[in-house]
């Protein structure tokens, strides 16, 4: 594995614990940024390693997603893109005082960043 892979995998896994840490301190609109900045993380760990090449300056998840070339399920990439919306409001007072007020409202999220995250890492563990 390439020593920038690794390096973005660090970052990577930083946020990631982040993520699940604020989730399970109900620390909500917070949890899911760290969830954005996770999954941004790995899918640029997988474009320098799968592509050889110097991800882009972009925090669009689905995007990002297409650019690794990996092989994700068709329905991930309207999740990734709503992960990738929840970036943008949550520097909102009023979304953040709406939509990520409660668990239930944010766990949809964090299941699917952790699915979306081990799925990569496995797919990057393989190569």
């Amino acid at each position: 594995m390439k020593d920038e892979t690794k390096s973005w995998l660090q970052v990577a896994q930083e946020h990631y614990d982040n993520a699940l840490f604020l989730y399970e301190g109900s620390r909500y609109s917070l949890a899911v940024y760290c969830c954005h900045q996770a999954l941004e993380a790995i899918l640029k760990a997988a474009i320098v390693e799968l592509k050889n090449k110097v991800p882009p300056k972009s925090h669009n998840l689905d995007a990002l997603a297409r650019e690794t070339q990996l092989n994700f399920p068709s329905s991930w990439f309207e999740e990734l893109a709503e992960i990738t919306r929840h970036y943008w409001r949550v520097r909102y007072p009023d979304f953040r005082r709406y939509i990520y007020k409660d668990k239930e409202k944010v766990t949809p999220t964090v299941e699917k960043t952790r699915e979306v995250y081990s799925w990569i890492l496995n797919k990057l563990n393989q190569n």
